[in-house]
């Protein structure tokens, strides 16, 4: 046996639980042994260059506590619907639109647009790579069109809330959170880029609780001030709540389950 097999066998031999769906996969640029657990469970072992197979299977046996305990984390927070594959057909759903992944043998750029884009007939045009970069490049796409619907949606809120010099941003917020103010000297609403997947009513929900803590209320952060400036902006913010936390258990891609 050569390559990744030898090491599969090593690490085969442990009887490792079937449930872990243990891969290997080598690293060219590594200099260490690592593990990496991906969510819903699956267990890849990172592998550099010239690894002894028996120096990795005692690697994973001693981690063998450590990978339970992420495990059982992963699996815990799972999203209860398939994680997407990124291949052609898959359907992904952005600021109220549902597209489906188209896949192209093509430049960058297609019809003098950046790839990937948006087209008319709700076709997601994306180039032919590998699912990672796909992924990639999906999730750039997410923060391009919602940093750019933020900003337009966004500015009512300041001007009927006096707030200026607002900054905002779209990016990777972690696993807990939509959204986030930061107060000065940033003053900036940021919003996780996986918001863009919820339906239209909940992102519009995301944003304003951020824009209300932008005209910085009084008192406790979600306290009265707060609260009474929803209600003057989304009379039905505390249903949408609701729906949001519901919604966070269905997030759109399996690395974001929010609490």
């Amino acid at each position: 046996m050569t390559g990744p097999d030898v090491y599969t066998a090593a690490i085969t031999a442990l009887c490792l639980p079937s449930e872990w769906h243990v891969t290997v996969a080598l690293r060219p640029r590594r200099r260490s042994l690592g593990i990496e657990v991906q969510p819903g469970g699956a267990v890849t072992v990172l592998i550099p260059p010239q690894a002894d197979p028996e120096q990795v299977a005692r690697f994973v046996r001693g981690h063998r506590r450590w990978i339970t305990e992420k495990v059982t984390a992963a699996v815990r927070l799972a999203p209860n619907h398939p994680i997407k594959q990124f291949v052609a057909g898959e359907t992904f759903d952005l600021l109220g639109q549902r597209y489906r992944l188209h896949l192209v043998d093509a430049p960058a750029t297609r019809g003098g647009r950046q790839l990937p884009a948006l087209a008319p007939n709700n076709l997601l045009y994306a180039r032919r790579e590998s699912p990672d970069r796909i992924r990639r490049a999906i999730i750039e796409l997410y923060r391009r069109e919602g940093l750019a619907w933020a900003v337009r949606e966004g500015s009512e809120y300041e001007r009927r809330g006096r707030i200026e010099g607002l900054r905002y941003q779209v990016r990777d917020l972690g696993r807990r959170r939509w959204g986030v103010y930061h107060g000065q000297p940033k003053h900036t609403t940021a919003l996780h880029w996986a918001a863009f997947g919820l339906p239209l009513r909940l992102i519009e929900y995301v944003l304003v609780h951020e824009q209300a803590h932008a005209t910085h209320p009084g008192g406790q952060p979600h306290g009265r001030a707060w609260q009474r400036q929803m209600t003057l902006w989304m009379l039905d913010w505390r249903q949408r709540k609701d729906e949001l936390a519901e919604a966070g258990r269905h997030a759109w891609l399996g690395d974001f389950e929010p609490h």
